[in-house]
């Protein structure tokens, strides 16, 4: 009879105590998503989206921290040092993660070996711009302008070994023409470059470029994506002009440092793919230019796989090195 009453007190007692939010106990305090870009750009945008979506998922805050510098680099850096306890993400994209490891002999990572793909978020879409009171009207003029002037038109790109400042290099390489790289330290800087007119041209995202093409201040003459943007199904392919070597287009996603334990991934993955595919993330990532994709860990370390086999053999070709 002791022995019954015992049990039935256990099993108030049990119902009675608070269960934690998840599995584990994790998360049991704030999580940090680094972002390696300044504020106001569009990975930025991206990720405070996700950040606030995903802390009610997990009951718990989820705060977006900016870390830039060396084109992402000091970012990325620091989460892959940072302890794998799942209280650091890395909200990452293919500037700081691929492009910069593939172009330099001195990466001080690599990101298959020290980060734990969690999800992708989406892809991305760059648009070749120029300032709408340019002389350049059409790709052909811009390639003309670059060949009769070698080196006297410049382009702005939002860092050293970023995405579009190889994207940009593939273009005047397969043009045959010279421009002088100009690097800022996130989107928002080389943006308002271009609106100033301190530069000729950049390859900017669409979520960036569009609000500027709607004011009237910039003119699009191209998308080195492999399709043309749903945002912009006018704006004909670089594929399409001529320029069938540049198919390039970003991606960004959520990362967490090697050796995270599974149960915490376990905890991660779904919560993120519950956010990313519900309806209203996705129309406002498409209303940032981001093609929501929500590949799962596996799917997007295949990605990863072929991406960095892909920039390898292009960074060859190019003769392209940042050391």
């Amino acid at each position: 009879m002791r022995t019954l009453r015992h049990l039935l007190l256990l099993a108030c007692l049990a119902a009675a105590a608070p269960a934690p939010a998840l599995a584990g106990g994790y998360p049991d305090t704030t999580i940090r998503m680094v972002v390696a870009f300044p504020p106001g750009g569009g990975t930025d945008g991206a990720a405070r989206l996700i950040a606030e979506k995903l802390a009610v998922e997990l009951g718990q805050a989820v705060v977006v921290e900016n870390r830039a510098g060396a084109g992402g680099v000091i970012g990325a850096q620091s989460v892959a040092r940072a302890r794998p306890d799942g209280y650091t993400l890395l909200f990452g994209t293919g500037a700081e993660l691929l492009i910069n490891p593939v172009t330099r002999k001195t990466a001080p990572y690599d990101l298959l070996r020290d980060f734990e793909p969690i999800a992708e978020v989406g892809s991305v879409g760059f648009v070749l711009a120029v300032p709408a009171a340019s002389a350049i009207r059409t790709l052909p003029d811009l390639v003309a302008a670059a060949k009769a002037r070698p080196g006297k038109l410049n382009y702005a790109s939002f860092g050293m070994g970023s995405t579009n400042h190889l994207v940009a290099e593939l273009f005047l390489h397969a043009a045959g023409a010279q421009a002088t790289h100009v690097p800022f330290q996130g989107s928002q800087q080389a943006m308002g470059s271009l609106l100033a007119g301190d530069v000729d041209f950049t390859f900017d995202t669409a979520a960036v470029v569009l609000p500027q093409l709607k004011a009237g201040k910039l003119r699009a003459l191209a998308t080195p994506s492999p399709r043309r943007l749903a945002s912009l199904p006018d704006l004909p392919t670089l594929q399409e002009l001529g320029y069938g070597a540049v198919a390039a287009e970003g991606w960004m996603g959520v990362f967490a440092p090697a050796g995270t334990p599974a149960d915490v991934v376990r905890t991660l993955a779904p919560a993120l793919d519950k956010v990313i595919r519900a309806p209203d993330m996705q129309a406002r990532l498409d209303a940032r230019g981001v093609a929501a994709t929500a590949a799962d860990g596996a799917q997007f370390t295949r990605k990863l796989q072929a991406e960095l086999e892909k920039w390898r053999r292009v960074a060859r070709q190019a003769d392209l090195s940042l050391d």
